[in-house]
């Protein structure tokens, strides 16, 4: 029994039940309330006949596979339930059923389109948008060709599901790229709805013609392009509607959006006064707005570029057809002949000018008809009526040639890009939007062609539904029971398929002259009478026939099929359109022009008669295509494309025939459920298994969902873990099947086994992520931990110096208590016993005297007489000297009042001298000069106070002598000296220490203020004895011990007056010396030095020379001459004091006794000390002043790490002392950023080059070195002329000019101090008289060379780096290209690197000119040639691939480089080769240096080489593993054959081309990186090696070097009188002396031999002068 509520299914009148409802009443009566509303009461045996519904029929299944009762009821009720719901669209499997809702519903915008992108289908509920995201998702997936077809009747909304579909792929594809063409092919709807759509009885927007839109995107998923298809235009409508349908819109739209200038231009007025749109009786559509749409039109054509002239001829064909469908023509009859003429009417006209032909042409060819009759042309005049036909036909074919101009200008936009590249690097989504399954009232050749196309659509559904997914399952011999569904293809072959078919006999008919729509109809009925699928003609007048097609059957009016097929246009219409000048009328009708254009005869036309009007059957011309004929080709081709692709199919519905929303017609929906095969389509679905994948891609896809435990891919069948992966994931056994090849599976697996792929990809990407950020987190929690480890050994260290340093100072508190008490101690001894000494010498004097008097009172008496006399003698003697004294005085005391005022002179004006000096180096005066000074002054004022001036009278005081042995104590021992550690004796290397061993004549070793006789250390060698003396003298300068003169303008006339006799007696132990004895001989050694070490760019030395007129026998002390004797600049005394220490060792140990800590470190950073002196200077400097301390000890380790310096310090070494800091100074990369380094005396370009490259990441740092930049001035015609003379003669000038102007490397792994090259920069500043803080250098990081293995990928900042070096180098003009066509190319890298593949832009290309080409070929070419070979450079194929990275580019821009301008990348050496027997010496200057590099290249080259030579011979081994050699033999090595320490090397004998293993100690690698050619080898081979090996040592030069230009001139200049014309032989041909006179021989020796050098060089100074 029924419960109340209950479903139950009841019969209904339309023969298929409905649903119905179990209601009871107060009453208890029982009754059935259906889905339309209508009651019914149940009686009990009714009840037992009623079937109860499924739960799944109750509520409605988005997906009607999953409905319970599998029935049409069940599929019917179930769309009804959804469309109550506001639900249109419903899934079978991947097939989705639409319902037209005829209104708009909000679910179509950008939201939506995000929420089902990247969704599978099943997951979100039914929409277009899924199976677009469907066709979209397996296009990615599977990189195959999708197509979505869409079918149903005609107002089922198949046009606005392609509308749907195309906006969503746009929407999607538009989120990856911001290319024009999305929007472009959306654009071309409102132009193809315009002209092909129209309004029907059933659709207002009905499409009256076939579209295949297919869509192409490249392998990202971006839109790249379309092409649209057209099929079947219906031409008929132009001139002919049903009533309440339309015209095409753009007529309606034509005449109401156009501005009033356009109206007024093609004279048009409005809908109403035109036959053409007005038969149907229906102008106004409702729910369109016609002028907005002309709008929109308007808006399209511009975005798919239709110019503003094209668009205004379509205006104006579109108005030509109105106005012609106005002409009317009257009949006449002529000779029994009936004729026609056009109507008077403003409309012909009009139209023949706005086709732009002659008026009478034009009536001519609508009014008469020619034709070819026995190769004779012959003209017909035509009825009214049939020119009326006429007319139309020619009308129909401008609309229709016009439609298909417009769909071939779409396709030139949407499709341009990819006509030249091959389909296969595309994929593709195609969309069918085709008319609709029509059956009218009246239906004619249009229809019939319309639902062949629909039988063709259904065939294809049911064969790729039923028939393939049925028989797949054959093949790949899965159980399956076959299902029973309807087949069209019997309607298919009596349309086209069996002989003699529909079609065929249509064709045929047409083309028989006498071939008439009654024979047609004859001849139908006769083949096919008894085909079932054909209905026949009952009657003998009746003109129709029908099909029973799978919608139903349909009837057709043969009535104009024959003419509709023909689709011809008569030879005069053509010709007419030939004499138009209508451009675009002449375009659209270009083919048929050509195709229509008679051959020249002479023959005479004439008028054909009744009489003589016979069957034209002798004409042999080629008979033209039929409409049918074409259609049916084109279908073929669509079907042909459609079956390359895979399907997704959309069935549209339409729920009533009234356009009626809300409105469910339940036996119209009924019907179509029916012939679309719904029922069976949900059956198949249901049961079968539409989705199959190959073992092997199947595998590959969801392999991440495989156990290996379970089953492991790599030793297992591809279906077993197939099978694996489905019972793993997919529950039940009926689920999925496995085939011979293939895995079967239901349409819902497909999602689910994708999400579960998805989700297990996310798990792992998730541990992944979790193990990379523990390694982050771990890295930088060590990182940390390590930087607190740190802190916290720094915060240690620093507690137990401070707790040391509180030891120490306790110990040297308790040390000096100590040693307090002790001298407190000894000096209370002293002081007793000097207490006890002078009362015992006060005792001893009292006594002695006592004695005397008492002794002179005895002999008083005795000798009074004889003393007397005796004393009376002396006083006399005494005197007459004591008067000669007297008399000599006065002048003395002149003499000493000049001598102490001259005193005070000097002394007042010495601070005045020392203010003179520069302004830099005053905190480098260092000295204790003041109390000398004053204690001296006062001892010498209180000796004059205490002498005597003049005296009168005598007194003569005579002690005897003391007998005492006891010596008086002296101040020196009475007063010790404050230990200041400098005198520790204790120490072994204490400054004292080494002065007790050391110093001569028992000199100690504290300061004196003296200028000093003699060297303090002991010297063989004269020079270094008197060098040692000038350097003592010039340090008391610099500290300020001995003042410096004042200039010789302010010296008073009174010190000028001394005569040479005072000063050889103030100073008469000093021989006088030249300085030029000791300079000269100085620098000839630095000379020597600078060609020893190879200082190529070496300045001349900085010790001035004397001047040449001195003679040897003038008395001049040693340095004071008038080069150092005069007034000298900190920095010139400290040049000085340093090239004295450079360039002879044996002095340098002087600095121990400077005393001036600022000096001690200057020449710390310059030169280090002996190693005699070494010990005692490091000792000397632990305790020195704390500011200086740890200072000097540095400057001293880095000197002695680095090597001595070469030139003298320089300007800013000076500057830097007084702070004790190191120098900050920039370094310029090649990318113009600069990079602050530290500078100090020892810094070496190695260190700079290092410093460098870890502030900015540079890992390759092989082949970089430092340049100095110096910048001069100088004219530049007088260097090339210069050079061009002197360069084969006198190298070292041009190398000095050269050097004012380049900038020469210092080298990145040898011990080039940098500061020598600035000390030389400012000693040419010097010689030019500026001053030495001005001088212009700078410091800059280039590459020098490559290593033979040079990778650019290995390092990306280094390659950048060398990138613009080349740039900025070929732009200045230091690489140079004989070809221009590499400038071109390398421009063109450039390019790519600044702005990547880009359409190259001028202004872009203009700037890539400026930036790598040189100002003169810019010039030479200009500016213009240079830009178009540029960018047809980059319009090559291989810039515009979108390959290419800037990375990459500049890899091969540096790789041009290295192999084009080897040269310009290589370090070159000065050698001397010395070649003997078989072997030779190479001597070279920087022979450490070069063996260092080639050894690096060697070496490198070794471990990189998989060539080996084998040094022995190994014979057959007892292990068959071990290959056989000869000595000689070439291996090929495998290095990855054994492991890196074993003594076995896996190689291929080059010789026996056997492999095996070797012994390494038996083999040799070759420094190569290609395989050595055969003469190579034979010099390789250890029997033609030598024993000795080429030698390079470094070049030790014989002779020391001349230093001034008279010494070179002695040495290289040509002998006295040869001729030279060098005036008037004065100074005895002083070759070397200045002289104005032109020369008429070359100086250099080398040149005499060769006149072409003696003459250049002879202009040369002529040109100088």
């Amino acid at each position: 029994m029924l419960r109340k509520g209950e479903w139950v299914w009841v019969d209904s009148k339309i023969g298929v039940p409905i649903g119905a409802r179990v209601k009871e009443t107060p009453s208890g009566q029982r009754l059935l309330v259906d889905d339309e509303g209508n009651e019914r009461c149940l009686s009990l045996e009714e009840e037992a006949s009623l079937k109860i519904m499924h739960p799944t029929s109750v509520e409605g299944v988005e997906d009607m596979i999953k409905l319970g009762d599998m029935t049409e009821a069940a599929l019917l009720r179930n769309l009804l339930l959804r469309d109550k719901q506001g639900h249109i669209y419903t899934f079978i499997g991947s097939v989705l059923v639409a319902v037209n809702p005829y209104q708009d519903f909000p679910i179509y915008s950008a939201e939506q389109v995000s929420l089902y992108h990247s969704r599978k289908l099943g997951e979100l509920p039914p929409h277009i948008f899924a199976i677009a995201e469907s066709c979209y998702f397996n296009m990615k997936r599977n990189l195959r060709n999708q197509c979505c077809i869409i079918s149903g009747e005609s107002g089922a909304g198949k046009t606005e599901s392609t509308k749907l579909i195309l906006q969503y792929l746009a929407a999607v594809s538009g989120q990856l790229s911001q290319q024009p063409i999305e929007n472009q092919i959306l654009q071309s709807n409102p132009i193809l709805e315009a002209f092909g759509n129209a309004k029907t009885i059933r659709n207002d927007n009905s499409s009256r013609f076939g579209k295949y839109l297919e869509i192409f995107f490249n392998k990202d998923g971006v839109i790249e392009g379309a092409r649209v298809e057209q099929y079947l235009l219906e031409k008929s409508r132009v001139c002919h509607q049903a009533s309440e349908e339309r015209n095409y819109h753009i007529f309606y739209c034509l005449l109401a959006g156009i501005t009033t200038e356009e109206r007024k231009t093609l004279r048009l007025g409005h809908s109403k006064e035109y036959n053409y749109i007005t038969k149907g009786d229906c102008i106004v559509c409702e729910g369109r707005d016609d002028a907005k749409d002309f709008s929109r039109i308007r808006l399209a054509m511009k975005t798919l570029n239709f110019s503003e002239d094209q668009f205004q001829e379509i205006l104006k064909l579109l108005a030509a057809m109105l106005h012609l469908g106005n002409v009317s023509f009257q009949g006449s009859v002529i000779q029994n002949l009936e004729t026609s003429d056009v109507g008077e009417s403003e409309n012909f006209t009009i139209a023949s000018s706005l086709l732009q032909v002659q008026r009478s042409v034009l009536a001519d060819s609508l009014t008469h008809r020619s034709f070819m009759a026995n190769r004779e042309r012959v003209t017909k005049a035509l009825s009214a009526e049939q020119a009326t036909d006429c007319r139309d036909a020619f009308v129909k074919a401008i609309y229709n040639k016009l439609f298909i101009w417009i769909v071939g200008k779409i396709n030139s936009v949407i499709y341009q890009r990819l006509s030249s590249k091959p389909s296969s690097s595309f994929l593709s989504i195609g969309l069918l939007d085709i008319f609709g399954f029509e059956n009218f009232q009246t239906n004619s050749f249009e229809q019939l062609c319309i639902n062949f196309a629909n039988e063709k659509l259904q065939q294809f559904f049911v064969a790729h539904i039923f028939k393939l997914e049925q028989k797949e399952y054959q093949k790949e011999g899965v159980l399956w029971n076959n299902i029973q569904f309807t087949d069209n293809q019997k309607v298919l072959e009596l349309l086209a398929g069996k002989p003699c078919n529909v079609l065929a006999l249509i064709d045929e008919e047409s083309h028989f002259p006498q071939g008439t729509d009654s024979t047609l109809l004859t001849k139908l009925n006769v083949e096919h009478k008894g085909d079932k699928a054909y209905i026949g003609s009952t009657r003998k007048h009746e003109t129709d026939f029908g099909i029973r097609h799978f919608a139903g059957p349909v009837y057709y009016s043969t009535n104009g099929f024959l003419e509709k097929n023909r689709d011809g246009v008569s030879y005069d219409i053509i010709k007419t359109i030939g004499v138009s000048s209508s451009k675009l009328l002449r375009e659209i009708f270009e083919k048929d022009m050509a195709t229509n254009r008679p051959k020249a005869t002479k023959s005479a036309k004439f008028i054909l008669t009744p009489q003589s009007s016979p069957r034209l059957q002798s004409d042999k011309r080629k008979q033209m295509p039929t409409l049918s004929g074409q259609f049916r080709v084109s279908l073929d081709s669509l079907m042909k494309a459609l079956s390359a692709c895979q399907p997704f199919f959309i069935r549209c519905f339409k729920p009533n025939n009234d356009k009626q929303s809300k409105k469910f017609d339940r036996e119209l929906c009924m019907r179509q459920l029916r012939y679309s095969g719904m029922m069976d389509t949900i059956r198949i679905r249901k049961l079968g298994y539409p989705v199959r994948h190959k073992f092997e891609d199947f595998l590959s896809r969801y392999r991440v969902l495989l156990k290996t435990t379970v089953c492991d891919p790599r030793t297992t069948d591809a279906a077993v873990c197939c099978e694996a992966i489905c019972k793993a994931v997919i529950k039940g056994r009926d689920e999925w099947r496995i085939g011979r090849k293939k895995i079967f599976l239901k349409d819902a697996h497909d999602a689910v086994l994708e999400n579960l792929r998805e989700a297990e990809l996310s798990r792992v990407a998730v541990v992944i992520q979790r193990v990379m950020l523990g390694i982050k987190d771990r890295k930088l929690f060590l990182r940390k931990r390590g930087a607190a480890v740190v802190l916290q050994k720094q915060w240690r260290a620093y507690r137990e110096r401070m707790v040391q340093k509180k030891i120490q100072q306790g110990f040297g508190r308790l040390v000096s208590k100590v040693r307090g008490r002790k001298l407190k101690s000894q000096y209370q001894r002293r002081q007793a016993a000097a207490i006890v000494r002078g009362y015992r010498a006060r005792k001893d004097y009292q006594r002695k005297r006592k004695e005397i008097a008492h002794q002179a009172l005895l002999l008083e008496m005795e000798r009074q007489e004889d003393l007397g006399e005796e004393l009376h003698q002396r006083l006399m003697q005494v005197a007459e000297e004591q008067a000669d004294i007297e008399s000599e005085i006065p002048g003395r005391s002149h003499e000493s009042e000049k001598s102490s005022e001259s005193e005070k002179s000097s002394e007042s004006e010495s601070p005045s001298d020392s203010e003179s000096d520069d302004s830099s180096n005053k905190n480098l005066q260092l000295s204790d000069e003041d109390e000398d000074k004053r204690s001296d002054s006062e001892d010498i004022r209180v000796a004059n106070e205490e002498s005597p001036h003049s005296s009168n009278q005598m007194t003569l005081i005579i002690t005897p002598a003391s007998n005492s042995a006891s010596p008086t104590p002296s101040l020196d021992e009475e007063e010790e000296e404050i230990d200041d550690g400098f005198d520790d004796e204790s120490d072994i290397f204490s400054f004292y220490n080494f002065s007790k061993r050391h110093f001569q004549n028992d000199e100690d070793h504290k300061h004196t203020a003296q200028r000093l006789k003699q060297p303090l250390l002991h010297h063989e060698d004269e020079a270094d004895a008197l060098a040692a003396l000038t350097v003592s003298w010039i340090i008391m300068r610099f500290m300020g011990d001995i003042p410096e003169q004042r200039p010789a303008d302010s010296i008073s006339q009174q010190s000028s007056t001394i005569s040479q006799s005072t000063l050889s007696r103030l100073l008469p132990s000093r021989q006088g010396r030249r300085l030029s004895n000791l300079v000269g001989l100085d620098q000839k050694i630095l000379r020597k030095n600078k060609k020893k070490f190879g200082g190529g760019n070496r300045k001349a030395s900085a010790i001035l020379e004397e001047p040449e007129n001195l003679t040897e026998d003038e008395d001049i002390l040693v340095g004071e001459s008038t080069t150092l004797d005069r007034q000298l600049t900190q920095l010139e005394k400290l040049h000085i004091i340093v090239g004295y220490g450079l360039s002879r060792q044996g002095i340098r140990n002087r600095k121990s006794c400077m005393q001036g800590w600022a000096l001690l470190s200057l020449c710390l950073g310059i030169f280090p000390p002996t190693s005699l002196f070494m010990e005692c200077l490091e000792s000397f400097l632990q305790r020195g002043p704390y500011g200086y301390r740890a200072y000097c000890i540095e400057r001293l380790h880095r000197i002695v790490a680095n090597g001595e310096r070469k030139e003298l310090p320089c300007w800013l070494e000076l500057k830097a002392a007084n702070n004790k800091e190191p120098i900050d100074w920039s370094v310029t990369l090649m990318n113009g950023e600069t990079v602050k380094v530290q500078l100090d005396s020892a810094s070496t370009s190695s260190e700079v080059c290092q410093a460098v490259a870890n502030k900015i990441g540079l890992k390759d740092t092989f082949g970089f070195s430092v340049y100095i930049s110096f910048y001069e001035k100088v004219p530049g015609s007088f260097l090339h002329h210069v050079a061009s003379v002197f360069l084969p003669a006198c190298h070292r000038v041009i190398s000095v000019l050269v050097f004012c102007l380049q900038m020469w490397s210092l080298g990145c792994c040898g011990r080039n101090h940098v500061l020598d090259a600035v000390s030389q920069c400012e000693q040419e500043m010097r010689r030019q008289g500026r001053e030495e803080k001005d001088t212009p250098w700078s410091l800059s990081i280039r590459k020098e060379l490559f290593s033979p293995w040079h990778d650019c990928d290995q390092d990306a900042v280094s390659t950048d780096l060398i990138y613009k070096q080349v740039i900025k180098g070929i732009k200045s003009g230091e690489y140079v290209s004989e070809k221009e066509d590499e400038y071109v190319q390398l421009a063109a890298k450039h390019y790519v690197v600044q702005f990547g593949s880009q359409e190259p832009a001028r202004e872009r290309v203009q700037r890539v000119v400026q930036e790598c080409i040189t100002t003169t070929r810019i010039e030479s070419r200009s500016m213009t040639k240079w830009i178009d070979l540029i960018t047809a450079e980059l319009s090559k194929e291989s810039y515009n691939n979108g390959r290419l990275r800037a990375e990459k580019v500049k890899g091969d821009v540096v790789d041009i480089a290295r192999q084009n301008w080897p040269l310009d990348f290589s370090k070159l050496y000065e050698v001397t080769m010395i070649s003997g027997r078989g072997q030779y010496t190479l001597r070279c200057h920087d022979a450490a240096d070069m063996a260092k590099m080639m050894q690096y290249n060697v070496n490198g080259l070794r471990q990189r080489s998989v060539y080996a030579v084998v040094q022995q011979d190994v014979p057959k081994q007892d292990d068959p593993m071990y290959l056989i050699c000869k000595r000689g033999d070439l291996l090929l090595v495998e290095k990855d054959g054994c492991p890196p320490d074993s003594d076995l090397l896996t190689a291929v004998n080059q010789r026996t081309k056997s492999r095996g293993v070797v012994y390494k100690d038996k083999t040799e690698f070759l420094p190569t990186l290609t395989e050595p050619a055969e003469d190579m080898l034979i010099l390789l081979s250890p029997r033609q090696r030598k024993a000795s090996v080429p030698t390079i040592v470094p070049l030790v030069e014989e002779t020391v070097a001349p230093v001034s230009l008279k010494e070179f001139a002695l040495e290289n200049f040509r002998s006295v009188g040869k001729g030279g014309g060098r005036g008037k032989a004065a100074n005895k041909e002083k070759l070397w002396i200045f002289s104005k006179e032109p020369m008429k021989q070359p100086l250099l020796k080398t040149l005499l031999n060769n006149p072409e050098l003696s003459n250049m060089a002879c202009n040369a100074f002529i040109d100088i002068l």
